[in-house]
């Protein structure tokens, strides 16, 4: 009897694991041109839970897009551009039907969605013949704790499905906050008083024993404070409708604080609850105090060191051009999650692994994006000299800050702005602390046992993507188009070299010759006759809508989002509209090159 039927599986009162709201086989399982299939199917799940879910806050930037390559159909699975909370999407890997094993579970992050972050890291592990399924939540920078009451309602629906009695998590980035919430989450948890930790601790599932093996890649588990750090990208969220990331100024003085007539309120924007609106809730649980120096008390950072107001926004008070409560303030009002969740630590029964990345060249899926977001700081690159490129990479080394010396094709990216320097105050993967995501004493204070923890000389998303096939597809590209890809002959071998992905399947490996308890050894229970595992539109129209999905065709001319929205568009996730051949098309994009990878895997 599959195990959905037992009462330990049910999540919130009244979710049922064994009836999604809405199922999808049709062009939504394919990429947005059409060109590979994803998914052998996507659900949206609907939790009729109202004390803990609610319809957070969108802006134009965080909308999730009508035509996307890089968040392909997901408007359409949910029926909305800005779904209520209460609903998420589970995709599921391509073999799902047929496959055997413990099922795996992939969990994105911030301003991401199961598509993008897992096209690569899927394929693999669906090529390993077992059950593998992504989750795509409602809002792209949405409460902690409403997501981890997603994650149980997905494990929930992947034990109904497959009748598994435990699964495995891969986590991204924030995705492991909210892993590491529901792995630690019981009876007697305290995670404060803020309105969504109390409705948690009412209504959210105590952990059920549910997950075997979880992997945090890129977590922050000692948290974040870039956006008090790095106080010039308070200038990009200076229109509430357009921000993709919060601002940690309350108020900005366009004429100084010395004429506070003029000024502009962003508390619609910021990482405060109060205020004209809330943007951005899951930012603010996520924040701790981090022991490296501000950059603008760093002059070796040249440049990079000249933060507006970076005393006053980090500590609290009034600087030159803007008023901001400080970092301690927005701690408190995100409840200090990220201390309570150390304090509690996760159930010692998980197995855990975490992945962290030294590397903070990032490449950069946006050229209009970099020059809006780093123009203030880092737009001097794109004017800069080889020398002056040289001599900053020289000083990267001489502080720590990373181990090895960039190579010269890193240095034409940067040039070219193909790549990107992240956040280079500390060693870090760009955006993340080396510190903070191998800060495993977050995870282990009910005694879990830590199987392996690695750090590797890659960035935030490049963690989800390393291995020698993606390293000799980039070879492959640059080699064919040396002006358009040359740049990332350096990246391809920390691909090849760190080969991530082939880390991440070992970890998650089964035994040989054994299955799990409770496993039926087939999935797919209550949905069967799916047409899977097909790499191009021939066997399946892409355009063909089999169960109400949306009439729209396929969008064919490789065009990326529209509207530049947090949730998809977003950081060092795409190369767009890079000319090349061979291995690499005219326009391909990052989520394309991966999508080469799908087809070349299974072919």
């Amino acid at each position: 009897m599959l195990l959905a039927l037992l009462p330990l599986a049910l999540a919130t009162t009244g979710f049922d694991p064994a009836s999604p709201a809405e199922r999808f086989t049709g062009e939504e399982t394919w990429t947005q041109d059409g060109a590979v299939r994803l998914w052998s199917a996507i659900e949206r799940l609907e939790d009729p839970d109202r004390a803990l879910f609610s319809q957070e806050e969108f802006n134009s930037g965080t909308t999730w897009p009508t035509t996307s390559e890089v968040a392909p159909w997901i408007d359409d699975c949910f029926r909305s551009r800005t779904p209520h909370s209460a609903s998420a999407l589970l995709h599921m890997g391509t073999y799902e039907e047929g496959a055997t094993g413990t099922p795996i579970l992939m969990v994105h992050g911030a301003g991401d969605n199961g598509s993008r972050s897992f096209v690569t890291l899927g394929t693999r592990l669906n090529d390993t013949g077992r059950p593998v399924y992504a989750v795509t939540f409602a809002h792209p920078h949405g409460d902690v704790f409403q997501q981890a009451e997603q994650i149980a309602n997905a494990v929930a629906r992947i034990r109904a499905r497959t009748g598994a009695a435990q699964v495995d998590l891969v986590a991204h980035s924030k995705g492991g906050i909210a892993a590491a919430v529901y792995l630690a989450h019981g009876d007697d948890a305290e995670w404060g008083d803020t309105p969504t930790a109390a409705a948690y601790e009412a209504v959210g599932t105590a952990y059920r024993g549910d997950v075997r093996r979880a992997v945090f890649v890129a977590t922050p588990l000692g948290g974040i404070d870039s956006s008090y750090r790095w106080t010039n990208n308070n200038y990009v969220s200076l229109d509430a409708d357009t921000a993709i990331s919060p601002a940690s100024w309350q108020t900005y003085y366009p004429y100084g604080v010395a004429v506070p007539a003029f000024n502009e309120d962003l508390t619609a924007q910021d990482l405060l609850s109060g205020g004209a609106g809330d943007l951005f809730p899951g930012h603010r649980q996520l924040l701790r105090r981090q022991s490296h120096a501000l950059p603008g008390a760093q002059p070796w950072l040249e440049n990079y060191a000249y933060q507006q107001d970076w005393v006053t926004t980090y500590e609290g008070g009034y600087g030159f051009f803007s008023f901001s409560e400080g970092i301690d303030a927005a701690i408190v009002d995100g409840g200090d999650l990220i201390t309570k969740l150390e304090t509690r630590g996760v159930d010692p029964g998980v197995a855990l692994f975490v992945l962290a990345g030294s590397s903070p060249l990032m490449p950069n899926g946006d050229q209009e994006w970099l020059d809006e977001l780093f123009g203030e700081a880092w737009g001097w690159v794109l004017d800069a000299s080889r020398a002056d490129a040289a001599e900053l990479a020289q000083a990267l080394v001489d502080e720590g800050v990373i181990s090895d010396s960039l190579t010269e094709s890193d240095l034409d990216g940067l040039l070219s702005g193909a790549l990107v320097l992240g956040d280079v105050s500390g060693p870090s993967d760009g955006l993340v602390f080396v510190d903070s995501a191998s800060h495993t004493g977050a995870l282990t204070a009910r005694g879990a046992s830590l199987v392996e923890a690695r750090v590797v000389n890659l960035s935030h998303m490049d963690l989800l993507y390393a291995s020698p096939v993606t390293g000799e597809l980039l070879q492959e590209a640059a080699a064919a188009d040396p002006e358009g890809w040359g740049w990332a002959e350096g990246l391809a071998q920390r691909y090849i070299d760190s080969d991530t992905l082939g880390w991440i399947e070992e970890a998650l490996a089964d035994a040989p010759d054994t299955t799990e308890p409770g496993d039926t050894g087939e999935t797919g229970g209550d949905d069967t006759g799916d047409d899977i595992g097909d790499t191009d539109a021939d066997d399946t129209e892409a355009g063909e809508d089999t169960d109400g999905g949306s009439d729209g065709g396929a969008d064919t001319d490789g065009a990326t989002a529209d509207g530049g929205t947090g949730a998809g568009g977003g950081k060092g996730c795409g190369c767009s509209g890079v000319a090349s051949g061979g291995a690499a098309p005219v326009g391909l994009s990052w989520l394309g090159l991966m999508g080469l990878v799908a087809l070349r895997r299974r072919r």
